[in-house]
């Protein structure tokens, strides 16, 4: 016979398991739209890894306030494209991703042909995920922060 507290005690690693997978699946979906495009032409591409992040304390980077919310990202992920036919299909799968996944839009912005959008998600333990979404007539940019940083730090960067 099967007691509860063997059926909770069963659970509990299951359903980490299932959490795990499921973190995992969504960063590669982020992932996937990133490497689609990095060889393209028109398309530049920039990921920063959480161990290069453990060494920007040690850079002298010249901005002592940079250095210190560089040190408590986890992840840089930088799409810039210039090629306008691309455009429209890098914005819709984007949109499209940050909608599924249930992404709170935090700002928009439109200031004559420019459009601006910053998405928020929270990742845990003051972890948080932001993405600014950034349309021109002619290009496109996704810049994709992950760490504990807040909408503060997010404000202060777009201000510089």
């Amino acid at each position: 016979m099967l007691h509860k507290s063997d059926l909770t005690a069963w659970l509990r690693p299951l359903s980490l398991a299932i959490c795990l997978v499921l973190g995992c699946v969504s960063l590669s979906a982020q992932d996937r739209l990133f490497k689609q495009f990095e060889n393209t032409k028109g398309v530049s591409t920039v990921y920063i890894s959480p161990a290069m992040f453990k060494l920007m304390p040690k850079l002298d980077v010249g901005d002592k306030d940079l250095a210190k919310l560089a040190s408590r990202l986890t992840r840089l992920q930088i799409l810039q494209c210039e090629r306008p036919s691309l455009i429209p299909s890098i914005k819709k799968q984007a949109q499209a991703y940050y909608d599924n996944n249930r992404y709170e839009v935090i700002m928009r912005v439109k200031d004559d042909d420019e459009h601006t959008t910053i998405y928020q998600k929270v990742v845990g333990k003051g972890n948080n995920e932001f993405v600014l979404l950034n349309e021109e007539k002619a290009e496109l940019s996704l810049i994709h922060l992950i760490g504990n940083i807040t909408l503060g730090d997010i404000k202060d960067l777009y201000d510089r």
